[in-house]
């Protein structure tokens, strides 16, 4: 016999050993059976809870539209002619009748070369062409289909291809990418060998590309101070004499600036130019102005010259589509748009235009999408409040509850959820303040049923007060704060709102420069935010501002220029702390310069905005430019964003924020599923932690058995040894005595 074997049989006992252990293990194991079953139970539970969170998050989605108003704005939209208008709305859209003409469709402009006997054969034509500004450069290498590729490479808003008319005619065909009259192509020749008239894409005739009063305009460039070749990245920028009333002006624009050409026409008699700045979308530019004494003056030009500098233009040769706007009535008011798709002339409604022709649009309201979604809103509360139901019997002959039976998560669950649909919606007055006033009310199972011709009668005569009644509505009493955002933790203001305090006002970071009445006395170079610029002597404010401006236009520094009486200022784009402007002169402040830098030249001056500082119903915020943001943890505002545009310290009016009966449900189910603290995550966590805790008891007793069995394994084995040993005492005596007998036997 092995003690320590497991199976063991009694040889000397001749007992079933092996039974009996099994048989002891098994009534210490009972406890194990009844935690599994447990186990099992609370894993049941654990599905259901799944189950159950997966309805809330569906209620929640359920909530969606009705929470940001989209689902009370749904439109219909139809076209009496949709081979004329095609037409189709978002939710918003303003309903009513719209009589639409169109009498011209938008469409790109297209243009050909003249005729070549083949396509892949050299040219042998020599050097650049601009197309959208962008210049080309063409070699005499080049074949048709070179010069077809590196106009569609070359990002110039065209594209290129060649058509194949017959085996000895093939033509360059360029379409603008962009359609209206604003996608015009344009081709400038900037070479002396007119290249575009070879190419037969231009003719010979030349005209004023800008006319204005008694003169003419040349394009916009992004510098005035730079070489003109050098700012439209020409490698070979064309020179020649050109001719203004008759009067010889050389220009090089390799070498010659803008300004430079201004300067040497302004000198000739009958004649001024000047260099003017445009400012547009924030991008600013430069343009050259030529104007006689006595009307337009009389223009010739060399090198094309005045036709790189956009000044004068020569004609299309061969134009397959002419650039050209849409233009069309609604309700006869005329309008054009570059475009065949139309999406802001009715809001929230798109329009494609595709025949010159008349038709009507109709947009309606939809009431049945809204009663569609306060259905679904329907379906998914009592979605939720049937898997509660269901769990939460009491079977008395069973006597087992269902998994939620007695659950204070689940009780408070069901009681807040009758709340948010019940509990009144005030905050912004009205007439209609209970569900019950649009027909959705409880059943004695506590589900919600909706009486939809009651919604319906309610959509018709107060659909304002309805969307008020389910979404989100904000307002503020003055024009110094207005709401930017909430989130689901901002709470309903009531109807005494958030009072708005501000401490301090968002500010522009502003440089100002010393008092200038004489413009630029000296020269100073300036280094602003690492970007430097030359002011010279002798430039006027203006003229340096327009400077400083093309700077940062180039450089895109979000920060602008302008003249303020007898100084220069910068101001930051940017509201608060982010607008940050660090200026070093290379001259010492007092000397006769701008002043802009530090006191000492080569040192830096900076100058920083503030962000809005101040409070939102007494509760705590942050700023972040002019926004005022409510601090996460706030009770009642956290989440709330207001742009906040006053100018003094003060307060800023009162915002109040209205949540309704889907705004709030949504607000509920974020909170009781929030994955950190929510009511229905803690208590799946807790049947969680419940398990394992099962599984760490499971372990224990099991192995509190196998230590048992162990024992009895000893126990058995040495109480076979003991028994064995009394045996072999019990045959030894036995023979003794046998032994003894026999000798009295003998002795007798």
């Amino acid at each position: 016999m092995d003690i320590g074997n497991v199976s063991m049989t009694g040889l000397v006992s001749d007992l079933d050993v092996d039974g009996i252990i099994t048989q002891l293990a098994q009534i210490r194991r009972r406890p194990v059976q009844l935690l599994q079953q447990r186990q099992s139970d609370r894993a049941g539970t654990l599905t259901v809870f799944a189950q159950l969170s997966a309805r809330v998050l569906s209620l929640s989605t359920a909530c969606a539209g009705l929470r940001d108003a989209s689902a009370f704005r749904q439109v219909t939209v139809s076209s009496s002619d949709e081979a004329t208008v095609v037409a189709s709305a978002s939710a918003g859209a303003p309903a009513g009748r719209y009589d639409i003409v169109v009498s011209q469709l938008a469409q790109s402009h297209k243009i050909s070369s003249a005729g070549f006997t083949a396509d892949d054969e050299p040219l042998g034509l020599q050097g650049e062409i601009l197309i959208g500004r962008e210049a080309i450069s063409i070699s005499t290498g080049d074949t048709l289909e070179d010069i077809r590729d590196a106009i569609s490479a070359a990002g110039a808003g065209a594209s290129a291809s060649i058509l194949h008319v017959s085996d000895t005619d093939h033509r360059l065909l360029i379409a603008s990418l962009t359609s209206g009259a604003d996608g015009a192509l344009d081709l400038i020749d900037a070479n002396d060998s007119d290249l575009l008239e070879a190419l037969g894409l231009q003719d010979g005739s030349v005209s004023v590309k800008h006319a204005i009063a008694d003169g003419a305009a040349s394009d916009g460039f992004a510098d005035k101070l730079a070489a003109v070749g050098q700012v439209l990245g020409l490698s070979t920028p064309p020179a020649g004499t050109v001719q203004v009333n008759g009067a010889d002006v050389a220009i090089d624009l390799a070498t010659d600036s803008l300004q430079d050409i201004a300067a040497a026409i302004d000198a000739l008699d009958g004649v001024s130019a000047t260099v003017v700045t445009e400012v547009a979308d924030g991008e600013t530019s430069y343009r050259l102005e030529i104007a006689g004494d006595g009307g337009q003056p009389t223009l010739s030009d060399g090198g094309n010259v005045l036709v790189t500098l956009g000044v004068l233009a020569k004609g299309i040769a061969h134009q397959v589509d002419a650039a050209q706007d849409a233009t069309f009535s609604i309700d006869g008011v005329a309008m054009t748009r570059a475009s065949n798709a139309v999406d802001d002339a009715i809001e929230h409604v798109q329009l494609q235009l595709r025949e010159e022709a008349a038709a009507t649009v109709t947009i309606t309201r939809n009431p049945s999408a809204t009663v569609a979604a306060v259905e679904s809103f329907v379906s998914a509360y009592n979605n939720v409040v049937g898997i509660i139901d269901a769990n939460q019997d009491f079977d008395t002959e069973a006597e087992t509850g269902g998994a939620f039976f007695g659950m204070p998560a689940i009780l408070s669950l069901e009681s807040d959820l009758r709340r948010q649909v019940s509990a009144l919606v005030n905050t912004m007055g009205g007439d209609l303040v209970l569900a019950s006033q649009v027909g959705l009310t409880t059943d004695t199972d506590d589900r919600l049923v909706l009486d939809s011709a009651g919604l319906l009668a309610a959509l018709e005569s107060d659909p304002a007060g309805v969307e008020r009644l389910f979404g989100t509505v904000t307002s503020a009493s003055g024009a110094a704060a207005e709401v930017q955002a909430y989130t689901s933790a901002t709470r309903d203001s009531g109807a005494g709102g958030y009072a708005v305090e501000i401490t301090q006002p968002a500010t522009q970071a502003t440089a100002t420069s010393a008092s200038l009445p004489g413009g630029i006395a000296l020269e100073e170079t300036l280094t602003i935010n690492g970007r430097q610029v030359t002011l010279s002597a002798g430039m006027s404010l203006q003229d340096a501002a327009d400077l400083l401006n093309a700077l940062f236009s180039a450089q895109h520094l979000s920060m602008a220029a302008t003249v303020e009486g007898d100084t220069l200022q910068i101001v930051a784009d940017v509201w608060g702390d982010a607008g940050r402007i660090d200026i070093v002169s290379s001259v010492d402040d007092g000397t006769g310069g701008s002043d802009l830098g530090g006191a000492l030249a080569g040192e830096v001056a900076t100058v920083q905005g503030q962000d809005v500082a101040g409070t939102i119903n007494g509760e705590s915020c942050t700023g972040r430019g002019r926004v005022l943001i409510a601090a996460e943890g706030n009770a009642n505002t956290a989440g709330l964003e207001l742009l906040i545009t006053a100018d003094a310290p003060g307060s800023a009016g009162v915002v109040r924020v209205s949540k309704g009966i889907a705004a709030r449900m949504a607000d509920f189910v974020s909170a009781v599923t929030d994955a950190e603290g929510g009511a229905l995550t803690r208590a799946a966590d807790g049947i969680s932690t419940e398990i394992e805790a099962i599984d760490e008891q499971i372990a224990d007793i099991e192995a509190e058995i196998d230590r048992y069995i162990q024992q009895l394994q000893v126990d058995f084995a040495l109480m076979e040894t003991k028994m064995s040993q009394s045996t072999a005492l019990l045959d030894w005596m036995t023979l003794q005595i046998d032994s003894l007998s026999s000798w009295q036997s003998w002795r007798r």
